[in-house]
């Protein structure tokens, strides 16, 4: 994690850890969303356990922690495959590279909790070409 105020933006200095653990579980794309009207945080972490990735999701009362575990597991994932339907039939096993749709467009990354929706990548599954070339398309969960 890094701060600056606002008036700063977005120019930041140093680090702090918040969080450590297995790059399974903390793989990638990770972001912090304020939740709207609320002194409420989201983070969100893509990760994986057995197979497909998915993304965890923790909760905190502030940016500094301690951050809560809300979603975190495979068979409970904030977004996963064990909560993710697909209308048109199932395209994609990956819950990828997600981002919320905020609700503004400026650096305090406010979520509308009434209205959440979550762009993320998928592919095919059955795709064999290398990594850097494979087939990714966009989806997007919209809670209900």
């Amino acid at each position: 994690m890094s701060k600056t105020t606002i008036d700063n933006f977005p120019n930041f200095s140093g680090y702090t850890v918040v969080m450590d653990g297995p790059q399974n579980v903390l793989f990638e794309a990770a972001n912090v969303y304020k939740i709207q009207g609320r002194d409420q945080y989201l983070l969100l972490v893509e990760g994986w356990q057995s197979g497909p990735r998915f993304f965890r999701a923790w909760t905190s009362s502030s940016l500094d922690g301690p951050w809560t575990p809300y979603k975190t597991s495979e068979s409970d994932p904030f977004a996963g495959l064990s909560n993710v339907s697909f209308p048109g039939g199932r395209w994609t096993s990956d819950i990828s590279h997600g981002e919320m749709l905020r609700a503004g467009h400026d650096q305090t990354m406010e979520i509308d909790a009434c209205d959440l929706q979550f762009l993320y990548q998928g592919r095919d599954p059955s795709s064999t070409a290398d990594y850097n070339l494979l087939p990714y398309e966009l989806g997007l969960i919209r809670a209900n």
